[in-house]
């Protein structure tokens, strides 16, 4: 049995791991050179609200279709 995921599921689990990555690259920014620099933590983290939005988005309209 193949197990087939919709395209919003797959940005929720891309959206999951930019979560974490935006959480380490944070740390690392902030316990390696605190207040210096940017911190790219900001890049993942807008890549992460990006990908959760427009799985939101994609559910929302797919549940309003079904119903």
């Amino acid at each position: 049995m193949k197990f087939l995921l919709q395209i919003y599921q797959k940005l929720t689990i891309v959206g999951v791991i930019l979560l974490v990555v935006t959480f380490l690259i944070n740390y690392y920014h902030q316990e390696t050179h605190p207040g210096i620099g940017f911190n790219y933590a900001y890049v993942t983290g807008i890549l992460m609200l990006v990908a959760f939005s427009i799985s939101f988005i994609m559910f929302t309209k797919n549940q309003l279709q079904t119903s």
